[in-house]
């Protein structure tokens, strides 16, 4: 019995002793809770070839990293310069690697850059600087160039742009040729194109939408070099601004008629419109969101179909006749006209005060088919009801805007532009109600002046941009320097357009003749301006 206990006793413990070093293996695999996050990014430990690897001519391309790996959208990623045919790509636990379908070409340096799509399993921590650098020749091509990219017409830092280097020829397009090297800008704007071999190169940066390596110049802004090649034997720089360039010829796309309007709209953007009826009849019509014609029922005869040619000016200022039809559509038996009173809009906006050389504009969303100067007044605090000669009063072409002009307001503080019931009548039988604005001149002491701009004589364009949205406060036209006088206080951003051929107004370029959007420079920080201050000598800085 005794025997029998001791035996027993021996096992238990036994068993506990081997419980215990079970225990304490399955705790040494697990990760203790509540300790420190992974924080490091994949490293890679070996590849084939070694970075920076001559005379290397295989078509299996390996890395291996130090743990568990993702690989995400390794197609837009990875960006091997120059271009190479196509591949297959095999996904390891602690790897990844690359199948060639065709041969590297010799005495050439190639870069694999990874950028973004490697990650850790764990924490998703992203490798950094994963490049894979190796040539088929003796020697590793060293050339570079570097530079920052922006939007030209806002100044921002533009990311994810491609930039290209193209072998030069005298016929390269662009939109037809892919870049022979690429990359594309970080988050800053910035590039740097490695391991260039030295030659003649075309070079453009573009928005490459559809990642094609083509550019588009429907959809893609661009810039580009103006000069036939860079003769790459040194590093460069190289800074673009890009600006979206569309070439494409203006075409109608669609034509929607109701019972009050037809509506062209059109491939790309308009300038301008001229438009004429085969009859004898006036026509009412517009340009809308920059890139549509709308024709109103006005006073035509509703039943007949209209012959229309129109002569429109594109965006770059391409005039292209147009021959249109149409006819505004009957209303259906249960359908009934519905007469919505005629809106508008007023500059000044409510809460926003004038300056001497300001006029009111009535902004209306149609064109004006009647209207009677004598039912718009301006009301005093001295109970003068004050109405305007003809002369006071100036339309635009497309008979939308109304200009009451500063010289014919009074020289008071403030006042009230009252406009009584059916002052105007709209095309579609519809007119304004009445309506009542208080409108008051900020007091000269209360603003300021801003003077500056481009010290070479030149055809300039300036803006005082407000906000985020650089929403145009000031403008004028200027063959030297600038002086913003009357500024109401603020922060603002200082803009000069070069308008280089002098149609007042900013004009985009065609890459196809490689000639640049007309440039736009801005001042260098945010203009904070003061009550009563006068800021003078804010010099633009042009190359």
């Amino acid at each position: 019995m005794h025997k029998f206990l001791k035996t027993s006793l021996l096992i238990i413990f036994f068993g506990l002793g081997i419980s215990l070093v079970l225990l304490q293996s399955c705790a040494q695999m697990a990760s203790p809770p509540g300790g420190k996050k992974d924080t490091l990014a994949p490293v890679v430990t070996s590849s084939i070839p070694l970075n920076k690897s001559k005379n290397f001519k295989g078509q299996k391309i390996e890395l291996n990293f130090n743990e568990y790996i993702t690989v995400k959208s390794l197609n837009q990623e990875l960006l091997i310069t120059p271009t190479i045919g196509n591949y297959e790509t095999r996904i390891r636990p602690t790897g990844l690697t690359l199948l060639l379908d065709s041969a590297l070409k010799d005495n050439t340096t190639y870069t694999f850059n990874f950028r973004n799509a490697i990650e850790d399993v764990a924490e998703r921590n992203k490798g950094k600087n994963i490049k894979l650098v190796f040539s088929t020749a003796e020697t590793i091509d060293s050339l570079k160039i570097e530079g920052r990219i922006k939007h030209l017409l806002t100044n921002k830092k533009a990311d994810n742009i491609t930039v290209g280097l193209y072998p030069y020829t005298d016929t390269l397009s662009i939109d037809k040729a892919k870049p022979y090297y690429f990359v594309r800008t970080d988050t800053t704007g910035t590039y740097t194109l490695e391991n260039l071999a030295a030659g003649k190169y075309y070079m453009a940066a573009f928005e490459d939408v559809n990642n094609n390596l083509l550019y588009n110049s429907a959809k893609e802004s661009v810039d580009f070099i103006t000069e036939p090649f860079i003769d790459l034997q040194k590093n460069e720089t190289r800074d673009f601004k890009i600006a979206l360039q569309n070439q494409d010829v203006l075409k109608l796309s669609k034509t929607t008629t109701t019972a009050k309007t037809i509506l062209y709209e059109f491939s790309r953007g308009i300038k301008s419109a001229d438009v004429r009826f085969s009859s004898t009849e006036k026509p009412l019509y517009q340009i809308e969101s920059d890139r549509n014609l709308r024709i109103y029922v006005g006073g035509l005869n509703k039943t007949d179909t209209l012959k229309i040619d129109a002569t429109l000016e594109d965006s770059i200022g391409r005039k292209v006749d147009f021959k249109l039809k149409g006819k505004f559509r009957e209303l259906a038996k249960k359908e009934r006209p519905v007469n919505v009173p005629l809106g508008f809009d007023v500059f000044p906006k409510i809460g926003t005060q004038i300056v001497a050389t300001d006029s009111i504009l009535l902004i209306f969303p149609k064109p004006v088919l009647q209207w009677d100067s004598k039912k718009v007044h301006i009301l005093t605090e001295n109970e003068d009801d004050l109405t305007f000669p003809d002369d006071a009063f100036s339309w635009n072409k497309f008979q939308n805007v109304l200009t009451l002009k500063s010289a014919f307001l009074p020289k008071l503080p403030a006042f009230t532009l009252s406009l009584d019931k059916i002052a105007f009548v709209g095309p579609e039988t519809d007119s304004t109600n009445e309506y009542k604005q208080v409108i008051k001149r900020i007091d000269p002491e209360e603003t300021g002046s801003i003077d500056g701009g481009i010290r070479q004589p030149g055809n300039y364009i300036y803006q005082l941009l407000r906000g985020d949205k650089l929403e145009k406060a000031y403008e004028q036209k200027s063959k030297g320097p600038c002086s913003f006088q009357n500024v109401e206080p603020g922060t603002y951003t200082l803009r000069a357009i070069v308008d280089s051929n002098e149609n007042g107004q900013w004009d985009i370029g065609n890459f196809k003749t490689k000639t640049k959007s007309e440039a736009i420079y801005y001042f260098d920080t945010k203009i904070k301006l003061k009550a009563n201050f006068q800021l003078t000598d804010l010099w633009i800085t042009t190359p």
